[in-house]
């Protein structure tokens, strides 16, 4: 064969080839992102199951400001948040040899409880066949009204309700995260922010909104420091200019906690800190009960502020 016609052979070769048949080392890595028209750092990370502050982080970036045909480097994604299936409601019993934190406990006399489950049914009579009328998060305290061996009579809202009584517990602290500091264990006050907060459990999520009617999550934390005599700024960013600064794993009972909800790289979201690593907030849904483990899966931490200093004093 003439030099020409190989030279063409092989040209026509290399256009007919499949980009997988190149080798890997002439493609781009999956883990490096090209920056395209209509691309922010928040979107990129939507889109890559990360965040704007990780993104950041990763790539030096001293701003938000992308360029087309940037390149970023993908911080490695958490394989646990995507592999975790969500929480799964819970009313029947433990299978046998199930962890015995999930036994039925001793808890005659008891006044109150908290959930062992990480979604408790709560249901309108003491049956599998009862209708549902609510769910409970993990960490959620409850006023037990008359025990069972099997059902519980408690208090939901005005009304009665009954829960399964093996996933009620006696120990307030839950397990502590391997991926979190320890939380103190000091809850001076939690009874009083329990009282406070119980009633507006469900409250409906409303934007903007300061009253029983509806929150947001601003409007939730400054609703409840007003029961407690203290004026608190209107929004979040408001409200994490001021107080006191604290770490995270000295945060009390009447703390406030601060996000990136929106992934903006801002504050755009407070919940207040309940003790034993729970929090609870207006969180878009409803007011409810939530782990700091799981925000801290979820959003970009910004830190804690304490107004409430008479109660660590």
């Amino acid at each position: 064969m003439k030099p020409t016609a190989r030279f063409f052979t092989i040209l026509s070769f290399l256009a007919l080839t499949p980009a997988a048949a190149i080798p890997a080392a002439a493609q781009e890595s999956p883990s490096v992102y090209v920056v395209a028209a209509g691309d922010t750092l928040s979107k990129i990370a939507r889109e890559h199951r990360t965040t704007v502050q990780a993104l950041m982080k990763t790539n030096s970036l001293t701003s938000d400001r992308l360029a087309i045909g940037q390149k970023l480097n993908l911080p490695i994604p958490e394989t646990a948040r995507a592999e975790t299936p969500a929480p799964q409601p819970s009313d029947v019993p433990p299978a046998s040899g199930s962890d015995a934190s999930v036994r039925p406990p001793d808890i005659a006399g008891s006044r109150s409880m908290t959930v062992a489950a990480d979604v408790l049914n709560v249901r309108q009579t003491p049956s599998l066949d009862g209708a549902i009328v609510g769910k409970l998060p993990f960490g959620a305290v409850v006023q037990i009204l008359e025990p069972g061996t099997e059902w519980s009579k408690i208090a939901y809202g005005s009304t009665e309700a009954y829960v399964f009584t093996s996933f009620l517990s006696d120990t307030a602290a839950p397990a502590p995260s391997a991926s979190l500091p320890v939380f103190s264990t000091d809850t001076r006050g939690a009874e009083r922010l329990q009282a406070i907060v119980q009633p507006l459990l469900k409250t409906p999520y409303v934007y903007g909104g300061t009253t029983p009617d509806g929150f947001d999550c601003s409007g939730f934390t400054a609703y409840v420091f007003h029961q407690l005599g203290v004026t608190l700024p209107r929004t979040s960013e408001e409200q994490f200019a001021g107080g006191q600064a604290v770490p995270l794993e000295q945060a009390m009972p009447g703390d406030l906690l601060f996000y990136d909800s929106l992934n903006k790289g801002r504050v755009s979201h407070v919940a207040l800190y309940m003790g034993n690593g729970l929090i609870v907030h207006a969180n878009g849904n409803e007011v409810r009960y939530e782990k700091v483990e799981n925000m801290h899966k979820l959003y970009p931490f910004y830190g804690v502020k304490r107004y409430l200093t008479e109660w660590v004093e």
